[in-house]
């Protein structure tokens, strides 16, 4: 039996449904039919409407509502699953330690640019958003993910965004061009977006705009969010498209772990100068044709596009395992800047780093602007150490060497291999290969095994350096379903 609560938030009757049986929510898609009318959230203690207490204290509350706009509260006395897009707009939502939070076909929790998140949970007690479905039916994909959206600058365009305010906004890549609630950006490089910390997000990835491949959301994209959101010890795990995708914004993030994901690790674009620190990218469930550790561009549209992206990336980790569809550990293209130290890139099957495009070739970029130093890369493809002028094919391609676009045009051997000591036409940036002495991560892939991404190469940095305490322990976990 089924018993659905109507609550009346702002105005407008918002219909969530509180399940009283022990039956799976199970991917449904549907929610349930509004109910009488009801007299408005009680509203708890700093966290507005306790949608657990509203639905009786207990069992399973499905959200079928297409916004939230009053404060409310989700408490670890109930299980929760979305069953469509959920937007939070004007209001905070507030998550409890220890919630879980299940995903329906379709459904996707957008944190709006008058929304805020607040999200923690402890080591012990995670917050996890996955999929609706029963374990062992699990797949990438099932449900959209997470979406935070701020109003920092970003690039876009071919002119200059000086922070005024209505210019630089954008549509957020994932949801259908022409929803409005999807718009960020703006001149507000201090946005909060809110809180995420101590999170799970597994299986998400779920294709929009009529399953249109490309139109997938991420396990978690942030769009625009300011130096005042929290992002720390996050987990995205077996995402369809990329684990976590930086659009624009200033916002930090650290301790977070990308595993399994169809696509890139981490992407940044459109001007994101954040800090990325105490990270892990484990690529073992590749979907796309060009799934990446790190992929990273400034504007596809206008590589010189200012604000630049220009991150602070340091101390990660990035492995490439049981997967023969991987290519690069990073790719830095398309305008990006950015200063990435103490990487570990090991396992992939072509370059461990690629620049390319206009990359590099820009003044101010490479190599002061665009460096990778104290890097260790160890068992990768090979690091194209010629690089030759492309020539047209005739149609719409390129051929001569692999590795041709990005060649500098003046006959100079400009990038992968000069990051390595042993090519004296640069000066060395202290990066070595060198077998980093990984630990055995192999039952991450089936879940069988606690990983250990340890590196005993005190040559090497990577994600535990410089503490060497392994800050992945205890509220991680790698379901195969």
């Amino acid at each position: 039996m089924r018993k659905y609560l109507g609550i009346i938030l702002v105005g407008a009757m918002i219909a969530f449904g509180a399940g009283c049986s022990d039956e799976d929510g199970g991917n449904a898609g549907t929610g349930g039919t509004a109910g009488t009318g009801g007299t408005g959230g009680t509203g708890g203690d700093g966290g507005g409407v306790d949608l657990c207490a509203e639905a009786g204290g207990s069992g399973q509350v499905l959200i079928s509502v297409e916004e939230i706009t009053e404060d409310t509260r989700l408490t670890a006395a109930c299980n929760y699953v979305l069953t469509r897009e959920v937007y939070v707009v004007g209001a905070t939502l507030t998550i409890d330690a220890g919630v879980t939070i299940g995903g329906d076909d379709g459904s996707a929790l957008i944190i709006t640019t008058s929304g805020r998140i607040d999200a923690q949970g402890t080591e012990t007690a995670p917050i996890v958003m996955t999929s609706s479905r029963p374990e062992g039916q699990r797949e990438t994909g099932d449900w959209g993910g997470v979406v935070l959206l701020g109003e920092a600058r970003l690039s876009w365009g071919n002119e200059q965004c000086d922070g005024t305010a209505g210019d630089c906004v954008a549509n957020i890549e994932g949801l259908p061009a022409n929803e409005n609630r999807g718009v960020f950006g703006g001149n507000d490089d201090d946005h909060d977006c809110g809180t995420l910390r101590y999170v799970r997000i597994e299986f998400a990835g779920f294709r929009f705009g009529g399953l249109v491949e490309g139109n997938e959301l991420n396990g978690l994209t942030v769009g625009g969010c300011g130096s005042e959101t929290t992002l720390e010890y996050i987990q995205v795990h077996r995402g369809l498209d990329d684990g976590v995708e930086f659009f624009g914004g200033t916002a930090d993030i650290q301790y977070v772990i990308v595993s399994g994901t169809g696509d890139d690790g981490i992407d940044w674009d459109q001007g994101y100068s954040g800090t990325i620190m105490n990270f892990i990218v484990h690529h073992f469930a590749g979907s796309s044709s060009d799934p990446r550790g790190i992929e990273a561009d400034n504007f596809s549209e206008n590589n010189d596009v200012e604000p630049r992206s220009a991150p602070q990336v340091m101390y990660g980790t990035l492995v490439a395992t049981e997967d023969t569809t991987n290519n690069e550990g990073i790719v830095l293209r398309r305008g990006t800047f950015g200063v990435l130290d103490g990487l570990v890139v090991s396992g992939w099957n072509r370059d461990g780093v690629d620049l390319r495009d206009g990359a590099w070739d820009v003044s101010g970029g490479w190599p002061t602007g665009l460096l990778v130093t104290n890097s260790c890369f160890f068992g990768n493809g090979p690091n194209f150490p010629q690089d030759v002028e492309c020539v047209d094919d005739g149609e719409g391609g390129t051929t001569g060497a692999e590795d041709c676009d990005d060649y500098s045009g003046s006959g100079d051997v400009t990038d992968e291999a000069n990051y390595f000591p042993e090519d004296t036409n640069m000066p060395a940036q202290s990066n070595i290969t060198e077998d980093p002495g990984l630990g055995d991560f192999s039952g991450a892939v089936d879940g069988s095994a606690t990983p250990n991404y340890s590196v005993t190469n005190t040559n090497c940095d990577g994600a535990f350096a410089p503490s060497g305490d392994d800050w992945t322990a205890d509220w991680t976990e790698f379901p195969a379903n």
